[in-house]
């Protein structure tokens, strides 16, 4: 975490982060609790995107198009769909079944960014579709450490534009109440 903060500085005062009873709401909610990293993403950096392109879900906003419950669903149902019609193209799983996609993020473009729920939580690999497509790219890296290197350039996600990240790469705040 300290890494993505020395590139991604943070806002003072996160919005929308949570507490430890509202985690375990969460996770009540999911039935399955989530990898540490992520929370320490939420708890630091609150409900956003880096630069206005890449959203982190919160399940702490109530912002439907951002929230991890809500959007999250959604977006499992829409994969779920495409699954049973291409199921020779859409071939993970959609969690809660074991190794399912889970997804926690997105981009402008459409592109979702899901967990892949094998083994432990600190232990998923990420998992990028790239919009209104079945091609996929799986990464055998922590959330955070994904962004780490999708911003140092370090990794180069072949679903995101040339332009992402920019030069002066930031984290936008989102105040929704």
């Amino acid at each position: 975490m300290n890494k993505l903060i020395k590139v991604l500085p943070p806002p003072k005062i996160p919005q929308n982060s949570g507490d430890k009873e509202q985690w375990r709401n969460v996770f009540n909610i999911l039935g399955i609790e989530l990898p540490s990293d992520y929370m320490k993403f939420i708890d630091t950096y609150g409900t956003g995107g880096i630069d206005n392109f890449l959203w982190v879900l919160s399940p702490f906003v109530e912002n439907e198009n951002i929230n991890l419950i809500q959007k999250g669903k959604v977006i499992r149902d829409a994969y779920q769909v495409s699954k049973n019609s291409f199921p020779e193209y859409f071939t993970h799983n959609v969690y809660p079944s074991f190794g399912g996609l889970l997804p926690w993020g997105l981009t402008d473009n459409g592109d979702e960014l899901y967990w892949l729920t094998e083994g432990k939580p600190n232990e998923w690999k990420i998992v990028v579709y790239e919009t209104r497509s079945s091609e996929y790219h799986i990464y055998p890296l922590s959330m955070v450490e994904f962004l780490y290197q999708t911003i140092t350039k370090e990794l180069v996600c072949e679903a995101f534009p040339e332009d992402f990240p920019s030069e002066k790469v930031s984290f936008i705040l989102v105040n929704v109440e």
